[in-house]
């Protein structure tokens, strides 16, 4: 070792150099120092970067191209009819259309898509019931089941949160929520329960299988299936 200020060298062990008294730093001493680098280290994910970009790209061609049919029946109705008749279905329906393709093509969370989803179809339901002056069947029948579904939807989405590393217990949770929203939607529909029993149990019963013979067979199931 030598010294940092006049390069004599010194013996091990030594605190201060023997000809001009600098102090000697320790080895343990510089272990602690840190040291950054100058420029912070970022990782990029060029390829969700490009996915996203192919996304935003698909739904913009789609949304223009859906803008020309949008026009079309609305100047037909207005040149034959003087107002808005068919059109009125038909506008709102391209218009559902392109904002679930924009729901499956973006990255937002799960919860996320089914607020957006309950808005959008909500609005949906509305609009093509207010089409004779009236609000009966979307504030019966359509919202409700709009709202079962958004609520099992949440449900299920933190069950996704919690489980999303395990794909066969997300498919187990999946079948018995699907069991649950038949029930429900049939309630919603005719205030009663007949078909849904009949579809929901054999769901209820697949669900109960797999999750015991899941319990069982688990590694068997990973490396067969390479989950």
């Amino acid at each position: 070792m030598y010294c940092v200020k006049c390069g004599v060298e010194l013996e091990d062990g030594v605190k201060k150099c023997p000809l001009c008294e600098t102090p000697v730093p320790q080895l343990d001493d510089l272990e602690k120092i840190s040291y950054e680098s100058e420029y912070p280290k970022i990782n990029i994910n060029f390829y969700e970067l490009r996915m996203k970009k192919i996304k935003k790209t698909i739904f913009l061609s789609f949304f223009s191209i859906s803008i020309i049919p949008i026009l079309e029946v609305f100047f037909q109705n207005m040149i034959m009819y003087h107002k808005m008749k068919w059109a009125y279905y038909t506008i709102p329906s391209i218009l559902i259309f392109d904002l679930f393709l924009f729901i499956l093509l973006d990255s937002y969370r799960m919860r996320t898509n089914l607020f957006i989803s309950f808005f959008g179809l909500s609005s949906y339901f509305l609009i093509l019931d207010y089409g004779n002056k009236v609000l009966t069947w979307s504030l019966k029948l359509g919202i409700p089941i709009v709202v079962a579904f958004t609520v099992i939807g949440l449900i299920f989405s933190f069950v996704w949160d919690k489980h999303k590393s395990d794909k066969l217990k997300i498919l187990n949770f999946f079948i018995f929520f699907v069991g649950i929203f038949l029930l429900v939607l049939e309630f919603i529909i005719s205030r009663k329960m007949t078909w849904s029993i009949f579809s929901s149990i054999p769901l209820f019963i697949l669900n109960i299988l797999l999750r015991y013979s899941y319990k069982s067979y688990r590694e068997e199931f990973k490396r067969r299936l390479h989950l």
